[in-house]
């Protein structure tokens, strides 16, 4: 019965779509509508009438069947969406380690730099100036030399200790003097040093150099603000 009524629900349907071409080119022609209009009716009937009766008629066996293979192709669709997200997720994962590697990989290798060690060594020599803050450390390529890799560094410091003039300039040789003679001993490349001081309370600067000498970082200028006199 069942495909009594399906070979029923399919003629129905190419009638229907038929009927439905000639109300198309009637309605563009303007010519009667009402014996194609009928046929059209009549096979939208019969294809309602036998999609009910094909329902009506349908065994428990078909209706598990059918109903197994909706819940099949759900299943499928539920398992492509899982995969395309699982998927997604992986590729994610796999571009974030890949960026946290570069991203270390370039840590890494900066860390084999000139310029990363000598500020990593500035760094813990201010670490013990009272009250000293880094501004910026600068490292140059010394064109006085012939050998390659060799450096003039520039460091520019804050020093925010409220102190006499005269107490500044000595703390600041002080310190500027202990700079030096620990990066001759931990900074090879580095042939000269320039330290340049700001010293807000003052309203002051200065700027302390030296140059690598043989036993030892040597003073070739020492500059201090008129402020440092007061």
């Amino acid at each position: 019965m069942n495909t009594f009524f399906a070979l029923l629900t399919l003629l129905s349907l190419i009638a229907g779509g038929y009927y439905l071409i000639r109300l198309i080119i009637c309605f563009s022609k303007g010519s009667d509508k009402a014996f194609y209009g009928k046929r059209f009716a009549i096979a939208f009937v019969v294809f309602l009438a036998s999609g009910i009766g094909f329902n009506a008629t349908e065994t428990p066996e078909q209706k598990a069947e059918y109903e197994a293979h909706r819940q099949a192709q759900e299943q499928e669709k539920q398992q492509k969406v899982a995969e395309k997200g699982a998927k997604e997720e992986a590729d994610k994962k796999a571009l974030e380690e890949q960026k946290a590697a570069d991203e270390k990989a370039k840590a890494e290798a900066q860390k084999n730099t000139p310029e990363y060690r000598v500020k990593e060594k500035v760094k813990e020599y201010v670490n013990g100036y009272a009250e000293t803050t880094i501004n910026s450390v600068t490292l140059n390529p010394d064109m006085g030399t012939e050998k390659d890799g060799d450096y003039v560094a520039l460091v520019r410091l804050t020093w925010n200790r409220k102190n006499s003039g005269k107490t500044s300039k000595e703390m600041l040789e002080m310190y500027s003097s202990d700079m030096a003679a620990r990066i001759y001993n931990d900074l090879p490349e580095v042939q000269e040093l320039a330290v340049f001081w700001t010293v807000p309370y003052l309203n002051g600067s200065a700027k302390v150099s030296f140059e690598r000498s043989n036993g030892g970082m040597a003073f070739t200028d020492k500059v201090f603000d008129k402020n440092f006199n007061k």
